[in-house]
């Protein structure tokens, strides 16, 4: 509770920052104001920080919804990958629900669910700074299995 209660203020507050409301239009800005206060990029490396964060990184989101998204469509082609995956994003973000992805109970039980972010960002922010995400953090696959964005 103590974890959303924060996040809820900060984004708040970052929401407010935010060029007086007027919708961001760099991608790499949007992930910097909208998405990093609580998904850093990479997990950090001491236990400190570790539990001090209130999201999981965003190189484990998008491995985690790479590998659930390639195992739900068979022979996915690249492209097709990345267009479902953005979709999924969008979704979960204006609805989030534990039921809907495959991250692990470890993360849930540390993180929760993340809140609704309908009126904090925009589908036109969305549209902006997914594709962003999703190249940026995407994995790539080592004999087999996927492994993280470094």
């Amino acid at each position: 509770m103590k974890n959303i209660n924060l996040t809820m203020g900060c984004l708040l507050v970052v929401s407010l920052l935010s060029l007086n409301g007027a919708p961001l239009r760099d991608a790499q800005t949007l992930y910097q104001v909208k998405c990093q206060m609580c998904h850093l990029s990479q997990s950090p490396k001491s236990k400190e920080a570790y539990n001090k964060m209130s999201g999981p990184s965003m190189n484990y989101v998008i491995k985690n919804l790479v590998w659930g998204m390639e195992s739900e469509h068979d022979d996915i082609k690249p492209e097709e990958l990345k267009k479902v995956s953005i979709e999924f994003m969008k979704d979960y973000i204006f609805a989030p629900d534990r039921k809907k992805t495959n991250c692990e109970d470890v993360s849930f039980d540390k993180f929760g669910v993340m809140p609704n972010l309908k009126g904090y960002i925009t589908d036109e922010e969305l549209d902006v700074v997914l594709p962003w995400i999703y190249d940026k953090f995407k994995p790539h696959k080592v004999n087999g299995k996927w492994e993280v964005a470094k």
